[in-house]
């Protein structure tokens, strides 16, 4: 996957402990319009508690896709799957609300995101929202992928392991002081009371079911294979195929 003069160039983020691309957003590429778009991995740590943890691996994300942003000087179309798939859609969402200056971005194409906003899929909605909480991507076109069943993205309100994403942020047990940066994020999570409401009696209805979100990730494929299995990312590709068009730019910056 490489630049191609005259088409659309389509950075993308793979998902965790997939520094330089995966299976799932490989296979998003590969459906693209080749005479229209090239697709190429931005590279970043995408690690979750080995050798730092998922918030600075996100935060060293959001840095590699600015730089390769900065680089470009054509259309643009960002994508991400997993940890990808939030750091790209921060950015669009900043890009949207005109926080960031990256007019020359098209659209935003997001595959298992953890912070899908009810309701926004492309294709059947599985119902739920990501499991670290709802951000919506206002004034830029974003379309996400979104697999029945994957915890990740299509959590019921109600569900248990929402807590997972509001605890785990700077888990990372790499080195002392890392162990300790993640006790103090711990204890600021409480005392800020950030933490998703998912025992709230209103979602009662969900608490239970939360075995079967976890078997599902771990060995089901709810949040791997389901997606080249069961047609979403070739979807989700199709709908950029027909929904991006060089017309619809926003001006460069």
């Amino acid at each position: 996957m490489a630049e191609g003069a005259g088409r659309i160039d389509v950075l993308l983020l793979g998902g965790t402990w997939n520094p330089r691309g995966d299976g799932i957003s490989t296979a998003f590429a590969r459906h693209l319009d080749a005479d229209r778009f090239a697709p190429r991995f931005v590279e970043y740590p995408a690690d979750y508690g080995r050798a730092m943890s998922y918030t600075e691996s996100r935060a060293a994300g959001r840095q590699a896709m600015l730089a390769a942003l900065d680089e470009v000087t054509g259309s643009v179309v960002l994508a991400g799957y997993s940890q990808g798939a939030a750091i790209a859609g921060d950015i669009a969402a900043e890009i949207g609300r005109g926080e960031l200056p990256y007019r020359n971005v098209l659209a935003c194409a997001l595959i298992a995101d953890p912070l899908r906003p009810s309701g926004r899929c492309v294709g059947t909605d599985p119902g739920g929202y990501g499991i670290a909480g709802e951000r919506h991507v206002p004034g830029l076109p974003t379309y996400w992928a979104a697999a029945p069943g994957d915890p990740i993205t299509a959590l019921p309100a109600g569900n248990p392991l929402r807590s997972i994403a509001d605890l785990t942020g700077y888990f990372s047990l790499a080195s002392p002081g890392a162990a300790l940066r993640w006790g103090r994020s711990l204890l600021d999570t409480g005392t800020r009371h950030a933490m998703q409401r998912w025992w709230s009696l209103e979602h009662r209805r969900s608490w239970t079911g939360a075995v079967a979100f976890a078997r599902g990730y771990l060995y089901g494929g709810r949040h791997t294979d389901d997606y080249i299995r069961h047609g979403h990312v070739l979807r989700l590709a199709e709908t950029i195929n027909t929904q991006v068009r060089d017309s619809n730019s926003r001006g460069h910056r």
